[in-house]
């Protein structure tokens, strides 16, 4: 055996020794892997509602109306692998559609209603809730709230003490903010409830406007990192 080959095979065993530890080195000095879920979780549900109206002209608007379909998406820590903790509501809407008809001994009127309520809150602005248990409990109220839309109205009544004008007109409720009442979810989160939760008044149509609402998930992301600085 020559001298080069009785040193080659400790020379190859150091050389991969060296290789090992200069890896080990460069792991032990990267930064540590974030969590899965760094930015929390982003969840989707599919809305219907209940619209109760009240004060409308003369009563005869008062009810309550099926609405829907709807949507919301909300944003959670992660606590736990799971979503929890602080709320923000990303996106919110309600499609409503409904007809409300009014009768007397000499006169009939009715009004169809096909208007939609979205609310497109600062994603980046601070958490309006907080999860605890199975109850989201809203802190700030959610802004941006507005509906847009249209009135079609038929019959002796229109445009008179507060219902809408004849025939077709647009609707538009200004912006403005809505404290909802606690959401009351399942134990995994897929379902919940709202009560009724007072969410408009206005003058022409002459109505106040309460809203229950219930929800259903329909889809979970994950987030890597954080959608805000």
């Amino acid at each position: 055996m020559t001298p080069g080959a009785s040193l080659r095979g400790p020379l190859a065993a150091c050389a991969g020794l060296a290789v090992m530890l200069s890896a080990s080195i460069v792991g032990a000095q990267s930064d540590p892997a974030p969590p899965p879920c760094g930015g929390g979780w982003q969840v989707d549900y599919a809305l219907s509602g209940s619209l109760q109206l009240s004060d409308t002209p003369l009563g005869q608007g008062d009810g309550i109306y099926a609405v829907g379909p709807g949507s919301m998406t909300l944003r959670f820590d992660d606590i736990g692998a799971k979503p929890g903790g602080r709320a923000t509501l990303v996106s919110y809407e309600m499609h409503e559609g409904f007809k409300v008809t009014a009768k007397t001994l000499f006169w009939a009127t009715s009004v169809t209603t096909n208007t939609t309520t979205r609310a497109t809150p600062d994603p980046c602005g601070p958490p309006q809730g907080l999860l605890r248990s199975a109850t989201l409990a809203w802190s700030l109220p959610i802004s941006g709230v507005r509906s847009d839309g249209t009135l079609f109205c038929e019959g002796s009544f229109c445009g008179k003490f507060g219902a809408p004008p004849p025939g077709l007109s647009d609707l538009h409720l200004p912006a403005h903010p809505v404290t909802f009442k606690s959401l009351q979810f399942s134990a995994d989160l897929q379902t919940f409830t709202m009560a009724s939760t007072f969410v408009s008044r206005s003058d022409a149509p002459k109505q106040t406007a309460h809203l229950a609402l219930a929800g259903r998930e329909v889809r979970r992301a994950c987030l890597p990192v954080k959608p805000c600085p």
